[in-house]
């Protein structure tokens, strides 16, 4: 058995969506300043790195994040290389078998500079989400910030997936994680009324 972080560092000044909440991780206590103990204070946006969207963070009718079932984020995953694809649809995952791997996690490589937030990103074509809910999908995970596009105000691919009953894990760094089937573990905090958490994503090989 080998685990996989594909969570992306959270740290002071790293990259956020334009005109979200700045990162920052700092101590407000130390040993080394005469305190007992190190104490630590974290401030980020729930959309700030590697995160889960609750469907409440498009949909005011929406689960929040602490009303989504678990279950939906621990279990049987495959990684799919859609490297090279500026658009991801249907035909991504020919000879690929969803039905007993309920969570799809695409690896595209968009951050080439994980110091800077990208500009652009495959685009979901619009038929993907009842394809997905047709396979049996109740999970998309994506190693670039959004299923929507960076200029989008009324978040297609969101709804879109909302309805299909799929949830969205979005800013996985898969770098690590080579095509193929694995074990998912990828937890939200239990935030009340949230729209989203960070979530520490962890892949477990298969052998």
């Amino acid at each position: 058995m080998k685990l996989i972080d594909i969570s992306r560092s959270i740290y002071t000044g790293m990259p956020v969506w334009p005109g979200d909440t700045p990162a920052e991780f700092v101590f407000v206590a130390t040993k080394a300043g005469g305190f007992s103990c190190n104490v630590g204070r974290a401030r980020l946006s729930m959309h700030g790195g590697t995160h889960a969207d609750a469907p409440y963070h498009f949909d005011d009718e929406g689960a929040k994040i602490d009303e989504v079932p678990l279950e939906t984020y621990v279990g049987p995953a495959v990684v799919v290389d859609v490297r090279g694809h500026a658009i991801i649809d249907p035909a991504c995952f020919a000879g690929i078998e969803l039905g007993d791997t309920p969570r799809v996690l695409l690896r595209s490589d968009v951050w080439q500079d994980p110091t800077e937030f990208p500009s652009e990103w495959p685009v979901l074509a619009p038929q993907l989400a009842p394809w997905f809910a047709a396979q049996g999908v109740k999970l998309i995970g994506l190693d670039f910030p959004s299923v929507d596009q960076r200029d989008s105000k009324d978040l297609p691919v969101h709804h879109a997936l909302g309805r299909a009953g799929v949830l969205i894990l979005e800013n996985l760094d898969l770098r690590s994680a080579e095509p193929g089937r694995y074990e998912l573990m990828a937890l939200p905090l239990r935030i009340r009324g949230g729209d989203g958490s960070p979530i520490r994503a962890v892949l477990r090989t298969c052998d």
